[in-house]
């Protein structure tokens, strides 16, 4: 279906759709600098911007902006929030347990988001496809189990199952590149959000598709061939997070040992040993991801939770 859908639109409909997840990015970054100034009144205007002129804004977006509005007591921009929330896969008790809404439990225009929530989830619900999330979610389940049987076996038994891991990720990875070929990565705007329910190892607050994020961390934990030129093309078409591309790429340059050729580092979870920071920053820039300067003063504020530290 995705290739036939370039067939039909075409390289300037790629064009368009990359520069609207580049001016998401772009406007949520801007929110953060306003955050960094603590001016949360600008930060809100710049987030609900990106939200109003972008359809699927990223859930931990969504969670930060509701943090914002929060700490703002803004229940104007916090209504609006918590429901495109809603329909990027938070649920209230999420929020509930965190303890984010206690302030606003008894407040009408809350009330009446819990009577929709069941509607604005099924907005959400109807955009996944479910026979991809249940097929990586069992993916997940072979790879953890796997991982498993490797680090509780003895010296002598590592060997022979670290080569059978090795066996069921390159399938994995075949997999994974055939879907994305197809429909698109499986990411948040294919498969959805990860959630606890899915696998014991899998936390909700995470708030991203991790999943297959884990799967591909774990190939290029040693050196494989890259797929950074697709995997690019996903981030500008929306389908892969910014911020996990980075990721895969880190790993790609840290483990790689120079066999293959890749895009190299960004910095994010692993760092060349030579650090050009005003390379690595423009690199970033292209993906809209912060330079280090403008993340190090994010992550001495208090009312975000800094999603961009995770790992996945």
């Amino acid at each position: 279906m995705k290739k036939i859908l370039v067939c039909l639109f075409g390289i300037a409909a790629l064009t368009t759709n990359a520069q609207d997840v580049y001016d998401y990015y772009e406007k949520i970054n801007e929110g953060r600098k306003f955050v960094i100034d603590r001016d949360l009144s600008s930060a809100l205007n710049s987030y609900r911007s990106a939200f109003e002129k972008y359809d699927h804004p990223f859930a931990r977006d969504c969670y930060n902006a509701i943090e914002l509005s929060i700490s703002a007591k803004d229940t104007i921009n916090l209504d609006f929030f918590l429901q495109k929330g809603l329909t990027r896969g938070i649920r209230i008790k999420d929020l509930e347990s965190s303890g984010l809404t206690t302030n606003y439990l008894k407040s009408n225009f809350y009330k009446k988001i819990k009577e929709k929530e069941d509607s604005l989830l099924t907005i959400y619900s109807s955009k996944i496809n479910w026979e991809l999330r249940n097929e990586v979610n069992q993916m997940f389940l072979e790879d953890q189990k796997m991982r498993e049987e490797y680090y509780n076996s003895s010296f002598f038994k590592k060997r022979k199952i670290g080569k059978e891991w090795e066996v069921l990720n390159r399938k994995q990875i075949e997999r994974l590149i055939e879907i994305t070929e197809q429909y698109g990565f499986p990411g948040e705007n294919l498969i959805g959000i990860d959630r606890s329910e899915m696998h014991s190892k899998i936390r909700t607050n995470n708030y991203s598709a991790g999943m297959p994020i884990v799967i591909l961390i774990h190939h290029f934990s040693q050196p494989n061939l890259s797929y950074d030129s697709l995997l690019l093309e996903e981030v500008k078409e929306g389908y892969l997070y910014n911020e996990h591309f980075a990721t895969i790429c880190d790993f790609e340059a840290q483990f790689g040992k120079a066999k293959y050729e890749n895009f190299g580092y960004y910095g994010l979870r692993h760092r060349p040993r030579k650090l050009d920071l005003h390379t690595l920053n423009l690199k970033r820039g292209e993906i809209g991801i912060l330079g280090f300067t403008e993340i190090d003063k994010l992550n001495r504020v208090r009312n975000l939770t800094k999603f961009w530290n995770r790992l996945y």
